[in-house]
């Protein structure tokens, strides 16, 4: 079959599809306008306006065009969806003319009256009506509705009662004057078309429809849930349904195929695992039914089932949870890889049976991409590899993305399928080399390899025990010189090359001083792990710290201190550490003092160098799908350290807390920056550690938190809220903190030392804590997708002497802690005689 395309000057585009077996011609119109993309103000009026213009245009009045068409025996029809709005006529190729004719005065012609507006509205109106008396339909309807957040498939395609009752005449012309235009539309003409015979007469019929400026669509992606739910959509329907809603993916992004045969091996076909389950061995439902609901914008598939008569509701959707996690950590064979593969391209194949089918395929894809990319689809299906399905499975079939959805007369045992919903999947403790491994080195580098399947990329962390924390207050910011100038050049590329060549492979590169530790990272795909490897032992063993690059850093970083002044918000948290630790303290600022950072030279770099970055003082973590043998002969290949005599540092905190504890610095601002803190436990207490970061987020730390309501919302006293609490190895501390306007900046103080008190005499709710609890488990699962975050957290921990083990346990360390522990705590550290406070205005 020949596809071709043309513009006309207006932008009117014109897709060709030539098959001359059969003497018809398909003709499908589309404007770019649907439910999706309508204002707020026109909901509906992109399917109400599809309506409207078969009622009356300059050529075929008084509904004339539908009995036009009939007499040149041929079918016309129409339909609106989220992004477009396709007209559509089928009919002898004799009377190919005559069809461009008929769409030429549907798209620019259309003159209803009054009379057939308000006649067409009832029509709609009763439409809805019924579309609404339809179970499955309008339960589809209000899962898009509670599902999605921000994307505009969450609105109706035919709109809503109160937007349709509220039309007028005069709001659907402006509305299809705007629309309507060609550079918003584009034709598709398939069948038998002889040679150019087509130009011509499209010429003639769109050649002077004038375009016009529209605004541009803006593309929502990834608004998928980050928890799994369950709700009951209450409906007086004599049958019960369940669904089971998964994301799915926009046409345009790169896993959109993968997710496609991924969703059809799990619940589309007779073939399907939820099928053969459910239906042909435990012969619970009638069916299995998955509806679509993306195209532009990544969306949703919901998966509909039909329960017989009598099934256990609960039973179906504890069987549906069993056999998701199973194609979570299995996926699926090569087998049924490759038949999955085969129908669908089979199903491809058949589209070029009829004309009509294969115009709607080019439509739908030009709609969301470009119609050529049919033709790629069953390259794009037979490329499709074990591991691109095992990533996307992974990533989209996980349990915090399902929502599951029951309607009729039957409810769920809520809390039977909310108990497997929010439980965790239980962490293979046992080292495997298979999952895990772990060695030393002969120079005594330790090495941490962890698997993650499916996953694209490799994160790499190098981390070295050393920090702030080993400064004195003669040298407080000679490690941040330190790490930053690794960066700057070795001894096989000089400081442009290393960039040029980070670029080139596709290397992310990055040096990070953290409070305890300073890590070298890098995230590369799987097939430059050799590359990156050797690129990190060339920054980290063999640097020629050029004396260029070490003037320009220093000033540089002098720099950023004067200019820090200029931020009252980092300024003021500045102030705050220097009344609670003291002006000279190690912990206030990884880089140091500007008095101090002038005096360094480079041969005190050069030394701190030779004392702390030494293999025994160094973890390496890498983290992603490789191979654990080759990864461990490049460790062994690249790092290779000189024989040296290592003395491990003591990192030590400099704490010289002021006297006073209450200051306030003018800025002269009409704000106040309110900071009040105090010393907490520290890092080695695990669960105090654990316990105090729950309660900081519970007081401070999303949009629900205690002082976010009581400042926020109550009073609008401020728009910036927060709290967080910080430790290391020997100390930790915790700061309150808002923005406010100077007049309010003593009511607000006493909101937070009143909030403070009140959870030291009352302490936290049950429900504060449970909610907390189930934030952070989101939050932990959203940090597991990153390997490099994996990575450097495998580093830190086997840093600071903690290990693996200790990582496994994290989920058990927050189960563990209760009210009483929360408790203990605020009454240990909120005591109002510890508190220090700053406010600068």
């Amino acid at each position: 079959m020949k596809v071709t395309s043309n513009k006309l000057n207006n932008k009117f585009k014109v897709i060709t599809a030539r098959d001359n077996s059969n003497p018809l011609v398909c003709l499908q119109l589309y404007i770019r306008i649907g439910s999706a993309w309508e204002e707020n103000n026109e909901a509906g009026y992109s399917h109400l306006t599809e309506h409207l213009v078969f009622k009356s245009t300059k050529e075929f009045p008084q509904n004339a065009i539908m009995n036009k068409v009939t007499n040149l025996g041929g079918t016309l029809n129409a339909y609106t969806e989220f992004d477009s709005t396709c007209f559509y006529v089928t009919l002898p190729s004799k009377f190919t003319e005559e069809g461009i004719e008929i769409l030429s005065e549907l798209a620019r012609e259309a003159n209803f009256s009054n009379t057939d507006f308000e006649s067409e509205k009832k029509v709609v109106i009763e439409e809805l009506k019924q579309f609404k008396n339809e179970p499955e339909d309008s339960f589809i309807e209000e899962i898009a509705a509670d599902y999605f957040t921000k994307n505009p498939y969450k609105k109706p395609i035919i709109g809503n009662l109160n937007s349709l009752k509220k039309a007028d005449p005069e709001s659907l012309r402006k509305f299809y004057k705007k629309y309507y235009v060609p550079n918003n539309s584009f034709l598709v003409a398939s069948g038998d078309i002889v040679g150019n015979e087509l130009d011509d007469v499209i010429e003639r019929y769109f050649g002077s429809w004038k375009p016009s400026q529209l605004k541009e669509q803006i593309r929502i992606s990834n608004n998928f849930p980050t928890s799994p739910t369950l709700k009951y959509i209450k409906k007086d329907i004599s049958s019960n349904m369940l669904a089971f809603v998964i994301p799915d993916l926009a046409e345009t992004d790169p896993d959109a195929y993968v997710l496609s045969l991924a969703t059809k091996a799990f619940a589309i076909g007779k073939n399907s695992r939820l099928y053969s389950r459910l239906f042909t061995k435990e012969k619970l439902i009638d069916g299995v039914r998955v509806h679509s609901l993306s195209g532009i914008n990544d969306g949703a598939s919901v998966i509909i089932i039909l329960p017989k008569q009598n099934a256990d509701l609960t039973k179906i959707s504890k069987i549906f949870l069993e056999e998701l996690k199973l194609f979570l950590t299995n996926g699926i064979s090569d087998n049924e890889l490759e038949d999955n593969k085969k129908e669908l391209v089979y199903f491809y194949r058949y589209t070029f049976e009829y004309i009509e089918s294969i115009a709607s395929s080019l439509g739908s894809e030009e709609i969301l991409s470009s119609y050529q990319k049919f033709f790629e689809y069953p390259e794009m299906i037979r490329n499709i590899s074990d591991n691109d399905l095992k990533r996307v499975i992974s990533r989209y079939f996980s349990k915090e993305h399902l929502y599951i959805y029951c309607t009729g007369r039957e409810h769920l045992h809520e809390k039977e399928i909310n108990k497997i919903l929010v439980e965790k999947e239980i962490p293979n403790n046992k080292i495997t080399e298979q999952t895990f491994f772990e060695t030393r080195l002969d120079s005594g580098m330790r090495i941490l390899l962890r698997k993650v399947t499916g996953k694209p990329t490799i994160g790499i962390s190098l981390s070295y025990e050393v920090s702030q924390l080993n400064e004195t207050t003669d040298n407080l910011g000679i490690n941040y010189l330190t790490s930053a100038l690794l960066l700057y050049g070795n001894e096989k590329r000089n400081y442009q090359q290393f960039v040029n060549y980070c670029t080139s492979n596709g290397i992310n590169f990055g040096i990070s001083p953290q409070s305890e530790t300073t890590l070298v990272s890098a995230k590369c795909f799987k097939e430059m792990l050799p590359a990156s490897l050797e690129l990190l032992s060339d920054v980290v063993l063999r640097p020629t710290f050029p004396m260029e690059h070490f003037k320009n850093i220093k000033q540089t970083t002098k720099s950023s201190m004067d200019r820090a002044k200029d931020y009252p918000q980092h300024n003021s948290a500045l102030l705050f550490k220097e009344l609670i630790f003291g002006k000279k303290s190690n912990l206030n600022n990884r880089s140091g003092s500007k008095s101090i950072i002038h005096k360094i030279t480079l041969k005190q770099v050069k030394e701190w160098y030779a004392k702390h970055y030494q293999p025994e003082n160094l973890s390496l973590a890498i983290a992603g799908d490789f191979n654990f043998d080759d990864a461990l002969r490049l460790c062994e290949s690249n790092f290779i350290f000189e024989k040296n005599n290592f003395s491990h540092s003591i990192q030590n905190t400099i704490v010289n807390s002021s006297k006073i504890k209450q200051k306030i610095t003018k800025r002269g601002m009409d704000q106040a920056i309110i900071m009040i803190g105090g010393f907490a436990c520290s890092a080695n207490e695990n669960m105090k550690n654990t316990a105090f970061h729950l309660l900081s987020q519970i007081i401070g730390g999303e949009s629900d938190s205690i002082l976010f309501t009581e400042l926020r919302e109550k009073r609008g006293l401020a728009y910036s809220v927060d709290f967080s609490y910080s430790s290391v190895r020997t100390t930790g501390f915790w700061v309150a903190s808002a923005v406010v306007d100077k007049s309010n900046k003593d009511e607000a103080v006493r909101v937070i030392r009143d909030v403070l008190q009140n959870i030291k005499k009352n302490g936290i709710t049950q429900k504060e804590l449970e909610t907390t609890k189930n934030f952070i488990r989101g939050q932990r699962l959203m940090e597991q997708e990153s390997v490099l975050n994996l990575a450097q957290t495998l580093s830190i921990l086997e840093s600071l002497g903690l290990g693996y083990s200790y990582y496994l346990k994290r989920d058990e360390r927050l189960d563990n802690v209760d009210v009483k522990m929360l408790h203990d705590l605020a009454s240990e550290y909120f005591k109002e005689e510890n508190q220090f406070i700053h406010v600068m205005v």
